[in-house]
C-alpha cells in the first residue's frame, strides 16, 4: 500500500485512544472517565475504520431511547466527525434522507427513516431499547453503542439476534459480527446498568497481548515505508518494505478475529488535553465518591439502608412514553426537540398538574389521572442561578402545544407563610407562567391548590407513598412513571432514605439537598421527590389511607 502524503493528517490522540486504533479489536467495551474521549475520539474513528473494512455493510447504532439518540447521542458524534476526523454529512453520509448519486448504492432502500448512509454503501439502523417495533427483521454485521450505562442488559440482548450478516461479503473482516460500546463509569445507587463488565470474561489476555505486539511491529513498519517514500528512497527498497508491510497488515487481521478488548480507563489518560489544572479542580469541586467514580472510573459499590419510598419497584416505570409516528412524520432533519405533543400518555385535552418544590434546585413534576392510572409523565428543574422565571420558561416550551392550558399546581404547604409579602415562591411561578418574560399574557391559567393548608408530616406522607405503590388498595390510582423524561425524578425515588428522628418519628433524610457541586442535585438530592410528595399527597388520597390506619412497609429496620 503507496501511503499518499496528500493525505496524511496530524492531529492529537490519547495513549488509549491509540492504543485501540492500532489493535482493531472485533469487539470492544470501553468504560472510560469524564474526558478521555470515548464518543468524539475513540467511537467516532472505530465507525469510520469499520466502514472501511466493510464497504456497503449494515450495521446497528443503538441506544437506551430513540429521543436520546436523535437528540443527543448522533449530534454528538456528528460533531466529532466533522471537526477531529473530516468525516462530513452529505459528502461522506446522509441521515434520514436519500442518498446524493456519487454514494454507493446501499442495497434494496426502500426507506431512509432511521438510517444514516455513507458513501461506500453501509446502512446504519438506527435502533433504541424502548423502540421494539423498528428492531425486528433487520439484519446487521456490527452493533455501535453509546452511553451503555443507561441500555438495560436484558433489552439489548434482544438485539443480538440481528448480528447475522452475509459471512460470504464481510466475512473477511475481523470486525465481522462486532460490537462496539462505550460509556463513562455506571453509578448502581442511581439505577445504571454495569452490564459491561462482564465482558470482561470474552477477553482473552494473550490474544490481546498479540495483537499488540503485531499491532506494533506494523505500525513501524508503516513509518519506514513513509519515510523512505519521503526521502524518495531506491524503489527497490521500497518494494520490500511494502511486501513486509502486507505480510505484517495479513498476521494483524488473522490475530484480530475474534478478539474482544475490554478496558477501564481513569481520566489521567487524557491529561495531556484535560490539563492538571483540570483535575485539581474537579478534586476540589467533587466529592471523594464521585471524583472516584467520574474521575478515576473506580465501580461505586451499592450502599445498604432503608428507603422512604419502600415499594417502589420496576413495575412503576413505563418506557413507551413517546408517540414516534409524531417524531417520524418530521424526521432528524426538522431538528428533533422534546416537546409534550411528542409524549404518548399526556392527554392535550386535560389539565396538567404539577408538584412544585422551591429552593436552590426549583423543581417540578408534572402528571394527569387517567382513568385507574395516575401518570408522572415529565420532571423540570432549575439550578441557582437560574431561578422562577427560567423555570417556567421551561415549562412555556415543553407545553406549548398543549390545549388545555390550565395547570393545577400544588406545593409546600409552608410556603403559605410568604403569601403575606406577596412573594411567595408559589405566586410567583403562577406569575412568571401566566406571563412571559416581556408581561405578555401567555393563555396559560395556574390554579394554587395549597393555600391555606396545613404542613404534612413525613410519617404522612411514607404511609400514603407505599400504600400508593404497594397497589392493594384499590380506592387509589394505579403509579405509572415515565422512564426517561423523569429520570432524575427515577434516581432520587430510588435512592431517597428514612430514618427515625429523636422522638421516633418517620423523616425522609434530606442531607443530599446540600451537596457540592450544585450539578449533582438533579440525581442525588431529594429535592424532585418533595415535588412529586406534594403532586401526589392531595386530601382524598391522604383520607383513604388514613381509614386503613398507620401501616409500615419494607424495610422495618428504620435507623
Amino acid at each position: 500500500m503507496k501511503i499518499d502524503k496528500e493525505q496524511v493528517s496530524i492531529r492529537y490522540s490519547n495513549r488509549v485512544a491509540i492504543l485501540i486504533d492500532m489493535m482493531k479489536p472485533a469487539n470492544l467495551y470501553l468504560l472510560g472517565g469524564r474526558g478521555t474521549g470515548k464518543s468524539t475520539d475513540i467511537l467516532a474513528n472505530r465507525f469510520i475504520d469499520v466502514m472501511y473494512d466493510m464497504p456497503g455493510a449494515p450495521f446497528a447504532w443503538v441506544a437506551d431511547t430513540y429521543m436520546n439518540l436523535m437528540t443527543n447521542i448522533i449530534p454528538e458524534i456528528k460533531m466529532a466527525w466533522e471537526s477531529r476526523h473530516d468525516f462530513f454529512e452529505n459528502y461522506h453520509y446522509v441521515i434520514d434522507k436519500e442518498p446524493p448519486p456519487h454514494f454507493k448504492k446501499a442495497g434494496a432502500t426502500f426507506n431512509y427513516k432511521h438510517t444514516i448512509i455513507t458513501c461506500l454503501g453501509n446502512k446504519v439502523f438506527l435502533k433504541s431499547l424502548d423502540r421494539p417495533s423498528i428492531n425486528a427483521g433487520i439484519s446487521v454485521v456490527h452493533l455501535f453503542g453509546d452511553e451503555a450505562k443507561y441500555m438495560k442488559e436484558s433489552s439489548l440482548r434482544k438485539l443480538n439476534p440481528t448480528l447475522r450478516g452475509d459471512i460470504v461479503k464481510y466475512g473477511k473482516s475481523p470486525f465481522f459480527m462486532g460490537q462496539t460500546f462505550v460509556s463513562d463509569m455506571p453509578d448502581l445507587s442511581v439505577g445504571e446498568h454495569d452490564w459491561m463488565y462482564r465482558m470482561k470474561k470474552r477477553m482473552d489476555p494473550d490474544k490481546i497481548t498479540m495483537i499488540v505486539q503485531a499491532a506494533r511491529i506494523l505500525n513501524e513498519v508503516n513509518l519506514e515505508l513513509y519515510q523512505a517514500e519521503t526521502i524518495n528512497a531506491d524503489p527497490r527498497k521500497i518494494e520490500l518494505i511494502r511486501n513486509k508491510q502486507g505480510r505484517w497488515e495479513e498476521r494483524c487481521r488473522k490475530v484480530r478475529y475474534g478478539s474482544t478488548f475490554f478496558h477501564v480507563v481513569s481520566s489521567f489518560a487524557n491529561v495531556d488535553v484535560l490539563t492538571i489544572k483540570y483535575l485539581q479542580t474537579q478534586m476540589e469541586t467533587l466529592t471523594p465518591e464521585e471524583f472516584k467514580l467520574v474521575i478515576l472510573s473506580i465501580k461505586k459499590e451499592m450502599e445498604a439502608g432503608a428507603k422512604f419510598y419502600a415499594n417502589l419497584t420496576n413495575d412503576h416505570f413505563y418506557n413507551d412514553e413517546y408517540d414516534y409516528d409524531y417524531y417520524d412524520a418530521a424526521g432528524y432533519q426538522s431538528n428533533i426537540t422534546r416537546t409534550s405533543a411528542g409524549l404518548r400518555h399526556v392527554n392535550p385535552d386535560m389539565a396538567i398538574e404539577a408538584g412544585f418544590d422551591a429552593g436552590n434546585m426549583m423543581s417540578l413534576v408534572f402528571g394527569q389521572e387517567q382513568g385507574d392510572t395516575y401518570r408522572v409523565f415529565k420532571n423540570i428543574y432549575t439550578i441557582s442561578p437560574d431561578w422562577i422565571r427560567e423555570l417556567a420558561n421551561k415549562f412555556l416550551s415543553f407545553f406549548a402545544t398543549h390545549k388545555k392550558k390550565f395547570l393545577i399546581l400544588y406545593y409546600d404547604r409552608a410556603a403559605n407563610n410568604y403569601n403575606k409579602s406577596r412573594n411567595d415562591f408559589a405566586s410567583n411561578l403562577k406569575h412568571d407562567i401566566e406571563n412571559d418574560g416581556a408581561g405578555k399574557r401567555t393563555g396559560w391559567i395556574v390554579q394554587l391548590m395549597s393555600v391555606g393548608q396545613g404542613n404534612i408530616a413525613h410519617a404522612e406522607k411514607y404511609h400514603l407513598m407505599n400504600v400508593l405503590m404497594s397497589g392493594k388498595e384499590r380506592r387509589l390510582p394505579k403509579l405509572r412513571i415515565a422512564t426517561s423524561e423523569c429520570k432524575e425524578l427515577k434516581s432520587e425515588l430510588e435512592i431517597c432514605p428514612v430514618e427515625k428522628d429523636k422522638t421516633g418519628q418517620i423523616k425522609k433524610v434530606k442531607k443530599g439537598d446540600k451537596l457540592q457541586p450544585l450539578s449533582r442535585l438533579p440525581l442525588e438530592s431529594t429535592n424532585l421527590t418533595d415535588a412529586f410528595d406534594y403532586l401526589l399527597c392531595r386530601r382524598k388520597w391522604m383520607a383513604i389511607v388514613k381509614q386503613r390506619g398507620a401501616q409500615s412497609f419494607g424495610s422495618l429496620n428504620v435507623r
